[in-house]
């Protein structure tokens, strides 16, 4: 009972996540179709599935502005839409080589602090077999899709994570801003545990499997076991209620971008952009949105763009084709940080307007009494 009286607000406030996140699968769709199109059979196929996406969202989004109760059966059948939009874009462009893969992480960004934990770990589940079903068509190997559905699988584990901590245990009444900021630290952590946990597991397996002699398997593995001390460190604490602070939790999630850096130049195959090590930075900065204010957590998100595009200009890109793939990534890893950090304002926003309609009802209560006597 209780989960059926608190599903619709959750729903409300999780839609607006997913209506952004669609917004952002037509207008980069649009792009991808439009900039260096592919035949025009295909293109047609494209360009139609884009449009009808885009008039069901703008029904949606119509819906939000108008304050309408959020229909459950529909929020959770539009989720499945847009994994299903993206898993047939990504099967007419070519499977595991399409550059439209990396919708599945604002999707399934959006179904995790979207809705109960039942059903984003469902449609999660389906975003996970359906991007490793559609990425096997073309797929080098069985490690890059395993990489995938790690990053995919993290990012919902970390966004529902937070969505339950926010629905349940943070207590709101009273809280003062620079308590907010502090329950912000300590709860929100979960994501970047769960993102650094991603990196090191995605690390591990990595090197292990691709490592071509002992020496080499050695120094590779080094960062890896480095950043697996610092996390039991960090979860340890986190687990006693006692969190790191706000300057050495940032400084730890600067520790995981500069692994996946070396992961990714450790990494001996061709091309910079068949390197599979990039799926872990979408998790990561997600993560590091819902801890930190926009300031902080843009500023996180910027310097993740500037080191992917530091990592794969050098090795130059093939035409037009390439330059797309790198836009296409670099916007939707924004796109996580931005997510990130609206939900985060959503929440506070909400705790606010909480706390002040508590503070109102216990005035109104006070005077109860005196007004009878």
């Amino acid at each position: 009972m209780l989960m059926r009286a608190v599903l619709p607000t959750e729903l409300a406030r999780g839609q607006t996540v997913i209506v952004f996140a669609r917004w952002l699968l037509v207008l980069v769709g649009l792009l991808v179709a439009i900039w260096n199109p592919d035949a025009l059979p295909l293109l047609r196929v494209e360009i139609g599935v884009i449009l009808l996406v885009a008039i069901a969202n703008f029904v949606m989004h119509a819906q939000l502005l108008r304050r309408r109760p959020t229909i459950e059966g529909v929020a959770y059948a539009a989720s499945l839409g847009d994994l299903l939009v993206i898993s047939l874009l990504c099967g007419v462009q070519g499977g595991f080589h399409s550059n439209l893969f990396v919708f599945y992480f604002p999707a399934v960004l959006a179904i995790g602090v979207a809705f109960p934990t039942r059903q984003a770990a469902g449609l999660s589940c389906i975003a996970v077999c359906l991007a490793l079903m559609v990425g096997f068509i073309g797929a080098p190997n069985d490690l890059d899709l395993v990489l995938r559905g790690l990053g995919i699988a993290t990012v919902a584990v970390i966004g529902n994570a937070y969505w339950r901590l926010h629905r349940s245990r943070i207590p709101r009444q009273g809280s003062t801003a620079a308590q907010e900021a502090a329950q912000d630290l300590f709860w929100g952590q979960i994501a970047t545990l769960g993102a650094r946990w991603a990196i090191i597991i995605g690390g591990a397996v990595l090197v292990l499997s691709r490592a071509a002699s002992a020496s080499e398997l050695a120094v590779g593995i080094l960062p890896v076991v480095v950043l697996l001390v610092a996390n039991f460190y960090l979860h340890g604490r986190y687990l006693m209620e006692r969190p790191a602070n706000a300057v050495l939790t940032l400084a730890a999630c600067g520790l995981d971008l500069l692994l996946v850096a070396a992961l990714f130049l450790n990494w001996r195959g061709t091309g910079a952009l068949e390197n599979p090590t990039f799926v872990f930075l979408y998790p990561l900065v997600f993560g590091v949105g819902l801890v930190f204010s926009p300031r902080l957590s843009w500023a996180f998100t910027s310097l993740a763009l500037v080191v992917y595009t530091v990592l794969v200009v050098p090795t130059g890109l093939d035409g037009a084709g390439d330059l797309k793939v790198l836009v296409v990534r670099l916007v939707t890893l924004a796109a996580m940080g931005g997510l990130g950090s609206l939900y985060w304002r959503i929440v506070r926003r909400e705790s606010r307007s909480l706390t002040l309609h508590e503070a109102n009802s216990e005035a109104a209560l006070a005077w109860q009494p005196a007004s009878a006597g």
